[in-house]
């Protein structure tokens, strides 16, 4: 009687045990899973701040050309206005 109580007790122990091992094993995918995330997100962060420095460095030669433009057209501008009033004098 003393036996079998003491063998049902370790079989309980041993059935806890068994589902706390497969709790660990679903945690552990998960926190795998998690992980594997992390990692795709910061790839994509990094193909981000790629895409961002590209854009940074094509606005600066964009906007060194709008400027440079703009300075063409308003030189040219002021030729024109000031032919036209030379021929109306």
């Amino acid at each position: 009687m003393d036996v079998s109580k003491r063998l049902e007790k370790l079989e309980d122990k041993i059935d806890k045990l068994s589902e706390a091992v497969i709790a660990i094993a679903r945690i552990e995918e998960r926190v795998t899973t998690v992980l594997k995330q992390n990692d795709r997100f910061i790839a994509r962060l990094d193909r981000l701040e790629d895409r961002v420095e590209l854009v940074e460095q094509t606005t600066k030669l964009n906007k060194k050309d709008v400027s440079n433009g703009e300075r063409a057209f308003w030189i040219v501008f002021s030729a024109v206005i000031a032919a036209i009033m030379y021929t109306f004098r």
